[in-house]
């Protein structure tokens, strides 16, 4: 099944995209929509993006609990990596605190020390201390990144 994604003028705010992972929608789509907005189609909006606060359910499955606190690491992240001003809402104690169980990205961590040991080493202080490990690359400007290697491979030695 090939599945297109199209451009619209909807924006895919941090808050919009807790919330659809709260009502079901896969994590991968929802993190990757917010962040193509962040870094392509609404580059210029950044802060409306992230300024307003996702909302919990008062008693959250543990996954959404998993997603809300990846969200409020993923924007004091962003926001230490692009100079931007955190909105107040990510450091209040409800997106401050940690998980009670580490979680890691890729479960081959829980099986492997020497994997285990590199997401714990290279995951951004904001998701650390929240439990979370997903190490350096989860929030990279993948087009950015595309095309410096794009250039890189093209220059002559």
């Amino acid at each position: 099944m090939n599945m297109i994604l199209t451009f619209t003028n909807e924006m895919h705010s941090i808050k919009d995209t807790y919330q659809g992972i709260a009502q079901g929608e896969d994590p991968r789509y929802a993190v990757g929509a917010f962040l193509n907005d962040f870094f392509d189609y609404h580059a210029d909006a950044r802060q409306a993006l992230i300024a307003d606060p996702i909302e919990v359910a008062e008693h959250p499955q543990p996954e959404h609990w998993q997603w809300a606190l990846f969200c409020a690491a993923s924007i004091e992240y962003l926001c230490q990596q692009y100079g931007m001003d955190c909105p107040v809402w990510v450091h209040t104690p409800i997106y401050a605190t940690a998980l009670s169980e580490p979680w890691f990205f890729v479960p081959t961590a829980l099986h492997n020390p020497a994997v285990r040991a590199r997401y714990e080493r290279e995951t951004p202080d904001p998701f650390t201390r929240r439990n979370i490990f997903c190490g350096t690359r989860i929030l990279m400007h993948k087009k950015a990144t595309h095309k410096a290697t794009a250039h890189h491979i093209m220059q002559p030695a």
